[in-house]
């Protein structure tokens, strides 16, 4: 049984731009000002940090340090539960991937990339959709704000 180590903040957010999807799938940055960056605790979206209304890119940061005994670790997956709409994850720099859409679990294998210190960024993308716009892959939540609506944590697996 693995062993969780939950990353639920505090989150630093900056919201990066204001986007529109085109027809084609692809994004706009729209003219505007950004709301104010800041802190928040994961899992949530952003109707209370950024307003309900927001649509656009978002970068979310947490620091968190190398899990200790790492001796006896095998693997260390990192775990992204959903985003919601679009996401891509870096660690410490690193490109991880990009976040399925459609609330699909994300995960990747980062035991040889840990530092002593780690920064995990995730850039979250809710763009405005317009009438010729592919529908976005929302579910439930097609009313609601974005952001990193899932649960992130470190998936540890012992020898």
């Amino acid at each position: 049984m693995p062993h969780l180590i939950r990353l639920r903040g505090p989150w630093r957010y900056e919201p990066l731009a204001r986007t529109r999807r085109l027809a084609d799938g692809t994004s706009e940055i729209l003219p505007g000002s950004l709301p104010p960056a800041g802190q928040t605790q994961v899992p949530a979206d952003w109707g209370q940090t950024l307003g309900s209304d927001f649509r656009g890119r978002v970068r979310y940061q947490r620091r968190f340090n190398r899990p200790s005994g790492m001796a006896d670790v095998l693997r260390i997956d990192l775990v992204i539960q959903c985003v919601d709409a679009f996401g891509e994850a870096w660690l410490n720099g690193h490109p991880l991937g990009a976040i399925p859409p459609g609330f699909q679990e994300f995960r990747a294998e980062i035991t040889s990339r840990l530092e002593r210190f780690n920064l995990l960024e995730v850039e979250v993308e809710l763009p405005e959709c317009i009438e010729t716009s592919a529908p976005l892959p929302r579910g439930s939540r097609a009313k609601l704000p974005g952001g990193l609506v899932g649960e992130v944590h470190l998936e540890i697996t012992g020898r």
